[in-house]
Formats: C-alpha cells, structure tokens, sequence
C-alpha cells in the first residue's frame, strides 16, 4: 500500500492507465486473430482489409506507448509474411498448368 499522498496517487494514474492499456491491447489482439483465422480460411479479399485494420490498430498501441514500436513493427512483419503466403498460395492455384 502507498505510504504518501503522492503515491496514493500515482497508484489511481496507474489503475487508470493499466484499465486504458488493456482495453487498446484487447482490441488489437482481436484484430490479429480476425486476421489470422480469414488467412486460415483463405478468404483473400477479407484477409486484406483486416490487415489494414489490424496494422492500424498495432500502429495506434504503439503510439500510445501501449508497446514498444519494435514490437509493433515485428507484430506487423509476421501478419504480413502470413497474407503475402496465402497471396502466393492462391497466385499459384489460378496458374495455368504447364
């Protein structure tokens, strides 16, 4: 328990924050699953604009200073390494045999 009024406090900012931070962070792991599941199914078109979302999503938590930038960055190269192979895997389908 805090002993100080200044340390009752930064416990109430912090309650605040870590209520805020958890709700942005919930959010953007629902979108990266939305994601992840419609690379799964194969549904191209769908999987695009929720990568858009999702990207947005990571983009904002990081500019919140929700998570580190790096971390974002990373999030976002794995998303889009995973929709560039279901790109790929449904360019090779549409290919004429030959």
């Amino acid at each position: 328990m805090p002993s100080t009024r200044t340390a009752e406090k930064e416990l109430r900012v912090a309650l605040r924050r870590r209520a805020r931070n958890k709700s942005t962070r919930s959010a953007t792991r629902t979108r990266i699953k939305k994601v992840e599941s419609l690379i799964r199914s194969g549904n191209l078109e769908a999987a695009q604009a929720a990568v858009k979302i999702a990207i947005s999503a990571l983009d904002k938590e990081a500019e919140k200073g929700v998570s580190h930038k790096n971390n974002a960055a990373r999030r976002k190269s794995r998303l889009m390494k995973k929709l560039n192979t279901l790109i790929k895997s449904k360019g090779a389908e549409n290919k004429p045999a030959g």
